[in-house]
């Protein structure tokens, strides 16, 4: 990889200022059918709290479906144009899949579950805004009881210069380590405060950047072990994958 060109490709990028189209739940079971609503006034019911939906039918944006009642899952969140764009990837019949504790009776939907009620299934989270810590260990803790789990991350700079000091940061020539097959580039963050990045080295799933055109996997602890570490504070490792090979990871084809 002409990593050279990488970096500059990178810091050519600039995030849209198109406001998000915003949404909440796109999907509810009609019959045995799972859609988006598709008129005005139409009603359905949650499957997973009982509760009554509504269509919602913006001029400007996503139909989606809203609860009556106000959201079965706390964590929900708006979403926009690049959670759409993500969960499309993926079949239906895996988006905004619901998981209950049976011991607790705690709900979250996930963004993506592939695999269900198998040992190879997985969540992925789509995280476009900002997660405290706290709550981070939390969706880890829960989804990971019966799953693997990964995140992918969208970084941009809508609301921050969090792009800006991500592109700074990437450095793919000072120190590249090769491993099972892949280039792992160590590098230093770049920003005046590394909470960003030391966050993320310590979540226990699976972290993947979107970052401009590129998707990027954050050496966890076990990898940066192999690597030569453990890293210093703001010190991090990369490797690129390809759209492609990101979705076979996540539905772990073979062998991702």
């Amino acid at each position: 990889m002409n990593y050279s060109r990488f970096r500059k490709d990178f810091t050519d990028w600039k995030p849209t200022s198109e406001p998000p189209e915003l949404h909440r739940m796109l999907y509810a079971w009609i019959g045995s059918e799972k859609r988006p609503p598709i008129e005005k006034g139409e009603r359905a019911t949650c499957q997973d709290c009982g509760g009554q939906l509504t269509a919602v039918m913006p001029v400007e944006n996503v139909s989606h479906w809203r609860h009556k009642a106000g959201d079965c899952d706390p964590w929900s969140e708006p979403e926009g144009r690049w959670h759409l764009a993500w969960k499309d990837l993926f079949d239906v019949q895996c988006r905004e899949i619901a998981l209950r504790d049976p011991e607790t009776g705690e709900l979250h939907r996930a963004d993506v579950l592939v695999g269900n009620g198998t040992p190879l299934a997985t969540v992925l989270e789509l995280q476009h805004s900002s997660i405290g810590e706290d709550e981070r260990n939390a969706r880890e803790t829960f989804y990971q009881r019966s799953h693997r789990m990964f995140w992918l991350v969208h970084v941009h700079s809508e609301n921050s210069f969090l792009g800006h000091y991500f592109g700074m940061s990437l450095d793919f020539r000072s120190r590249v380590v090769p491993l099972d097959g892949k280039e792992f580039a160590i590098m230093r963050w770049m920003g005046p405060n590394k909470q960003f990045i030391e966050k993320w080295k310590r979540a226990s799933a699976h972290v993947f950047f979107h970052a401009g055109p590129y998707i990027l996997y954050l050496a966890g602890s076990g990898v940066a072990a192999r690597l030569g570490g453990p890293f210093k504070r703001g010190e991090f490792a990369l490797c690129e994958l390809t759209r492609d090979e990101f979705i076979a990871a996540v539905k772990w084809e073979d062998g991702a």
